[in-house]
This record gives structure tokens, C-alpha cells and sequence, in this order.
């Protein structure tokens, strides 16, 4: 029988499994554009031609994207991973640079916007910036105060400059501006009303984020590349295990107390009350996102004091108990670290008794097949493909995505293949439409893999199929005048030749710090036969991010620029994506080695089905 034609969507995924071809238009790793990088913080200073500038973008990818696609990708190294590894970032991100790349830059020395043209991509450069990290990390390097290029602080007149610019720019291309009916006018007035002539550029940041976080977009965010870091930070990660808070050591090798893994407060205060005091700088998203993200801030506890009116220590008061009702709490007095601690992904270790264990999949007790993508990074495709080739005989399948930030939807679309019986119709993933902005191309959500109905890439079976979704979907908020038509995600076969019908049960883990393409990996699958999603609601956030600096006081500026519906109508943002099965985590998982209640359940699950799926026998 043969095959539906491949159409845009499926054509681009069979590219990124490809060889690289056609090699001398693109740009060979290990070559860089900028001579030389320093930083201010965590934002980039880049020397082009000489002269001095802050990136803005490369070829068009804000460089905002591209850092926070660096943290994710490589934890603890993203300074490292964008000076020497950029042409494989950017790759990974699907886009390759060309021998010659544009760059929009802030020149420094006054603050114009510059755009160079075709600036080659050199490994001298490259050379150039990996000494400079050897330099440093000898403790070689010399300090090129670079500090001072970004202001500490601006004048009144500036500051109010800056709102204007940030009040127009949201109105030119913000998708949720008009979602929630904030007053921005109101809220920006009082911005104004508590400027003073000299304004901290940090503190200024600060009250323009607490602005755009009321309105709900999981990606915004207003951020000064001049603040200065906390010199302290507490020895100990926070995490949320369903019924309280625990302590757990950076590198996950026990609780701060082993008898008592529970932190009901620090110095004096309930936990609960330090998370309401960051929530202002939250984004008021899903409750679970507020609680996930809230619970990171406290890392800043230096900061978080002198908002509360507490003064600086060098040491941290906290009260730990055995249960997360605190009746046995201890008050134990640790000290103050300069590291600060790190999340990273986790589960970051297979799990016990794991057998034919690949980089990313293996076979659990019972024969259970289990994948863990930790982040959604195209690169994985192929041995994606080679796991469910492993993993065909298996009785069932475990996807364990939780932790994980984001990234492509290549590995939603890859999955998709193998879950669509030969019978099923493709099925509408994904719903949204862009702000229609100058600065937005016609094409604004190809790289979502999201096209207009009338889009030459549909194949006859598949516009069908949005033809009748169309007539029925009833979006929860009408974006309105300003926007582009809508756009589908669609998910069928891929015509890959490794591609399978996998009929046997498939579970997939979820957490609150699943968010971004993981939202849209969940949202897609979800309700779907034969698969269960369990363990917590994801974040919620789905927004083509875009990213822009105010002029005066270099604070950086993020916002979606595309309204993204779930298939029901309802938002990505705000909500996140429900578990079909409610299974908190116990305090051992977050540690090594500990109990997965969530994968036990998902394999009791498989092994023995339950008649009901809110059965609490698998509590």
C-alpha cells in the first residue's frame, strides 16, 4: 500500500535526522562571530570589528532565546556553551548559521542600535574565546571592568523614557495584552509615581517584571543584566513532595537533617510566607507553576531578607522536622554557601534494575519499556527512533518527561508516528495565533511546525481534518483584531521507514516543571487511546517568546507573541496540562536513589490495569 506523501511538517523531521549536506553554506563548528565575550552577570558583552556591544540577536534568534536554551541544555554551563559552542546551539535549536551571520547589537559606548551584516564566522574567534576561558578559569584573566557597561542606575527622565518604550513595545506585539484586562496605564502609573530622581536600575527591572507577571504569560519577564548577585546562598535545594516542603542537599546525597527531611521555615518564618513574599515577581500563571517557581527564588535568600526587612547573615536559621506537620521541629543553624546551589534536571539516574539500557531508554522489571527525555532536544530524534525499535516487544511504556523546561517539538512529532493506529485520523495538537507585528515574518510559527489551513504542506487527509476541527473549536478567550489567522499543529505518521503502530499502554510522567514544548508534548497526547498521563499538572506556558532591551536601562524584556490554545479551547498559559492519575512524589525521590512512587505507579498501572483510573490503589 502506499504511503501519504510527506508533507513540510514530516519533510523537516526527516531532515534533522540527516546528515549534514551542502556544508559550505553553513557555518563548520567551533567558529564564533565575536572576537571576543565578556559578561556582565549572565548577559553577554561581545566585541565585533573592534568595538564593544551588547547581542540582541543572531540571524534573527533573540540571544535572550539562545542563553536560556544554553542553561537548560547544559546546566552550569552556559557562558562556556555560547562562547565556544554556538553554531551547535543554535543547530539544536533548529537553526543553522551561515558562513556569514547578521547581528542586531547594542553599541555601548551610546547605546545605538546596530545592525552588521554578514560577519563571518571565524575559528580564530572561536581559538580567541576558549583561551580567554582557560585564562579565567586559571585565574589568568584580566579584569576588563566590564561592569560598568551596563548602568547601576539612571535618572527619573530615563526611567520614564524606559515605560514609554515598554508600554508601546507590549502594545505593538504582546499576545496577552489585552487576556486578562489588566490596566497596563494604571499599573505603569504607578511605576511612575514611585520613581525618585536616581533610579536602581535593578529595583526598576523588578517593578516592570511584577507588571507584565499579572498577566499571566508563562515566558515573560523583565530582568536588569546590571544587578548585582546575592554573595550568599542557603546549602540546600527546596523541593515540594505533595504534603510539604523538604531539604535536600545540592548534590542530592541526603536531606540537609537525614532524620528530618522536612523544612517547615527559615529563620523564624513559614515557609509558606517566604514563597508569598517573591510571588510578586512570579508570573501569575497555574498555581502549580507559582508554587514551582516561587520555590527556586529562595535560593536569593539574601535577597529575600532586605524585602522582608531582615538584615544579611552569613548563616540560616532552619526548622526542620520529620514530618511535614513540623510537631518534632528542630531549629538547626547551618551556614551560608558562595555556590549556588543548582535544580538541574531531574530524575537525572536510570532506575533500579533497568536492563538494555541505552543514553535515554531501557527495560524496567516486567517488561516495561521506559524512555526518559530530560530535555525536548531535536538532537534526540534518532535515538528516540532506535529506543521504540528496542523497545517494540515490550508489554507496555513508560515516557518520563518530568523536569523537563522545554525545547522543540521534534521528539511530540516523532512519538506522535509510532502512537497513531493505521485506522486513526491525524488529530489537531495545538491551536494559536501571533500578534501581526513588523518585526514578525509571514512564517512566525513554521519553527512550531504550526500553518494556516490553507497551507500547501497539508496533505488532502490532514486539511480535512483541521477543516472539522475548525467548525467545532471554541476558544476559552477570543484573541481578536491584531492577529494573524489561526494555526495548526498536526500530528500523523512521519513516513519514517523505523516508524511502528505501538499498540501496548503507554504512561507518560508529568511535574510542575514541565513546561514549554513539554506542555505541547503533554497537551498533544493527552486523552488520547491508550495513553495515561500521571503524576502532577505540568507548568502551562506556550508563547513563541520574543525578546527586546529598553534603551535606556538595558533591562531585558520577554513576551509571547502568540496566543496557543489546548484542542478543547483552553489556554496552554494559566493552566498547565491535568494528570489522568494524581500521584504526589515521596521526600526519597528527590535524593539519589530513592523511591519513584510516580514510576512505580505507572508500572503497577501497566502490569495490572486498573478498572478505574482514579483507582487509590495506586496511591
Amino acid at each position: 500500500m502506499m504511503k501519504p506523501r510527506a508533507n513540510g511538517l514530516l519533510l523537516t523531521i526527516m531532515l534533522l535526522g540527516m546528515a549534514t549536506t551542502s556544508c559550505a553554506q553553513h557555518a563548520p563548528d567551533k567558529t564564533s562571530p565575536f572576537e571576543m565575550i565578556r559578561w556582565v552577570d549572565d548577559t553577554p558583552q561581545v566585541l565585533v570589528e573592534s568595538t564593544w556591544y551588547e547581542p540582541v540577536a543572531i540571524e534573527g534568534v533573540p540571544v535572550t532565546d539562545i542563553l536560556d536554551f544554553c542553561a537548560t541544555r547544559w546546566p552550569g554551563l552556559m557562558k562556556k556553551r555560547f562562547g565556544e559552542d554556538l553554531p551547535e546551539a543554535l543547530q539544536l535549536m533548529d537553526r543553522r548559521l551561515p558562513v556569514g551571520v547578521d547581528l542586531d547589537l547594542i553599541r555601548l559606548s551610546d547605546r545605538a542600535s546596530i545592525t552588521l551584516e554578514d560577519v563571518e564566522m571565524s575559528k580564530s574567534n572561536r581559538r580567541a574565546i576558549l583561551q580567554a576561558n582557560r585564562n579565567a578559569a586559571l585565574g589568568t584573566g584580566a579584569n576588563d571592568d566590564s561592569r560598568s557597561q551596563l548602568p547601576r542606575f539612571i535618572t527619573k527622565e530615563q526611567a520614564l523614557s524606559d515605560i514609554t518604550e515598554f508600554e508601546r513595545r507590549l502594545d505593538e506585539r504582546f499576545a496577552y495584552r489585552t487576556w486578562r484586562n489588566i490596566d497596563l496605564d494604571s499599573e505603569l502609573d504607578a511605576v511612575r509615581s514611585a520613581l525618585e530622581k536616581r533610579v536602581d536600575v535593578n529595583e526598576f527591572a523588578q517593578a516592570l517584571n511584577a507588571v507584565l507577571a499579572k498577566f499571566g504569560d508563562g515566558h515573560a519577564r523583565v530582568a536588569a543584566g546590571s544587578g548585582a548577585r546575592p554573595s550568599f546562598y542557603p546549602p540546600f535545594l527546596v523541593e515540594y513532595a505533595g504534603d510539604g516542603f523538604i531539604a535536600v542537599r545540592p548534590d542530592r546525597s541526603g536531606f540537609l537533617d537525614p532524620d528530618r527531611p522536612y523544612i517547615v521555615a527559615i529563620d523564624g518564618i513559614a515557609i509558606e510566607d517566604w514563597l508569598e513574599t517573591v510571588r510578586p515577581q512570579v508570573v501569575d500563571g497555574s498555581p502549580q507553576l507559582i508554587r514551582a517557581r516561587s520555590i527556586r527564588l529562595l535560593r536569593e535568600l539574601e535577597e529575600i531578607r532586605e524585602l522582608r526587612g531582615l538584615p544579611r547573615s552569613e548563616s540560616v536559621l532552619c526548622s526542620l522536622a520529620s514530618t511535614p506537620s513540623g510537631d518534632d521541629t528542630v531549629e538547626e543553624s547551618v551556614a551560608m554557601t558562595r555556590s549556588r546551589p543548582v535544580y538541574g534536571s531531574w530524575p537525572r539516574v536510570p532506575p533500579d534494575g533497568m536492563q538494555g539500557r541505552s543514553s535515554i531508554s531501557g527495560i524496567l522489571p516486567g517488561n516495561i519499556g521506559y524512555i526518559r527525555i530530560e530535555a525536548m532536544d531535536s538532537r534526540l530524534v534518532p535515538e528516540f527512533r532506535r529506543s521504540m525499535d528496542q523497545l517494540r516487544d515490550t508489554d507496555g511504556l513508560v515516557i518520563d518527561v518530568r523536569g523537563n523546561g522545554g525545547g522543540a517539538r521534534t521528539l511530540l512529532i516523532a512519538l506522535a508516528g509510532y502512537l497513531k493506529a493505521p485506522d486513526d485520523s491525524p488529530w489537531v495538537g495545538n491551536v494559536a495565533q501571533y500578534r501581526l507585528c513588523d518585526e514578525f515574518d509571514r512564517d512566525h510559527l513554521d519553527a512550531r511546525f504550526m500553518y494556516r489551513r490553507n497551507d500547501r504542506r497539508w496533505t488532502d487527509e490532514q486539511r480535512v481534518v483541521i477543516d472539522e476541527f475548525a467548525r467545532d473549536f471554541q476558544p476559552e478567550w477570543q484573541p481578536g483584531s491584531g492577529f494573524s489567522e489561526w494555526h495548526y499543529l498536526v500530528l500523523d505518521n512521519t513516513d519514517d521507514d523505523a516508524e511502528y503502530h505501538y499498540d501496548k499502554p503507554v504512561v507518560i510522567l508529568s511535574d510542575p516543571n514541565c513546561f514549554s514544548a513539554t506542555d505541547i508534548f503533554l497537551g498533544g497526547l493527552s486523552g488520547r487511546p491508550g495513553i495515561t498521563v500521571l503524576g502532577k499538572a505540568s507548568g502551562g506556558g506556550s508563547a513563541r517568546s520574543q525578546g527586546f532591551r529598553l534603551r535606556r536601562s538595558g533591562a531585558e524584556v520577554r513576551c509571547a507573541s502568540m496566543a496557543s490554545f489546548r484542542p478543547d479551547g483552553r489556554l496552554y498559559d494559566g493552566r498547565g496540562i491535568e494528570v489522568d492519575v494524581e500521584v504526589d512524589p515521596e521526600p526519597e525521590f528527590f535524593i539519589n536513589g530513592g523511591r519513584d512512587a510516580q514510576l512505580d505507579a505507572a508500572v503497577k498501572m501497566i502490569l495490572i490495569p486498573p478498572a478505574d483510573p482514579s483507582d487509590p490503589a495506586l496511591d
